[in-house]
């Protein structure tokens, strides 16, 4: 699996986020290094998404006409 990213080089750290996950940026002394952040992050917001999943409940809400 691929996930795409979006990163730049700020002084010393590159800095960047999951383009599917904006909001979670991360850095890095090296691309490797914050390549390695990025798949945490991933990681965690699986592992968030699957907690919601076991949590979360669906109802139908009946609207009198």
């Amino acid at each position: 699996m691929e996930l795409e990213y979006t990163y730049w080089q700020d002084k010393e750290f590159f800095v960047g986020f999951l383009n599917d996950y904006p909001e979670d940026s991360t850095q890095g002394l090296s691309l490797a290094e914050l390549e390695e952040a990025l798949i945490e992050v991933y990681e965690i917001r699986q592992e968030e998404k699957q907690h919601l999943a076991e949590i979360r409940k669906t109802g139908k809400l009946r609207i009198p006409a």
